[in-house]
């Protein structure tokens, strides 16, 4: 019996990891350039940033120093057919917020369409932009940078 209890609690701890990576989105790797002299802050105010700072990989550091760069990945475990990145930094009184997204659509005919979006919004000066670098269409995974300064 004990044989047995154990055989299935591995099955349904094997069956649990498997939903649980089955239901994770495509992989985004965030690379932010901070090509100004002042640090940057990175600071998270909405609902939206804080799951990015709970699904990135590693946790974005603090502080890009200008004339840096730092890099980590973000993955939502919510659908497969999507996942998103948003991120904001401050400058003193500049900020930049960033936002890079991607969803698995239905098109015309019911075929599945795949969307990368990405946007940048300066505020009080800053100077920032968003660019997608590449993409996998097998994986879907892709690989954005932001720029500030």
């Amino acid at each position: 019996m004990t044989v047995l209890r154990v055989l299935i609690g591995g099955v349904l701890f094997g069956l649990t990891v498997f939903s649980t990576v089955a239901n994770a989105g495509p992989t985004v790797t965030v690379t932010v350039k901070n090509i100004g002299v002042e640090d940057a802050v990175y600071t998270v105010v909405t609902a939206n940033e804080a799951s990015t700072k709970q699904n990135a990989s590693p946790t974005p550091e603090v502080t890009v120093r200008g004339g840096t760069l730092t890099t980590y990945r973000v993955q939502s475990k919510v659908s497969p057919d999507a996942n998103a990145a948003m991120v904001r930094y401050v400058m003193g009184r500049k900020v930049c917020q960033f936002s890079t997204t991607y969803t698995l659509g239905v098109g015309s005919g019911g075929v599945r369409v795949p969307k990368w979006n990405k946007t940048a919004t300066p505020s009080a000066g800053a100077v920032c932009t968003a660019n997608i670098t590449s993409f996998d269409a097998t994986t879907r995974e892709w690989n954005v940078e932001f720029t500030m300064k």
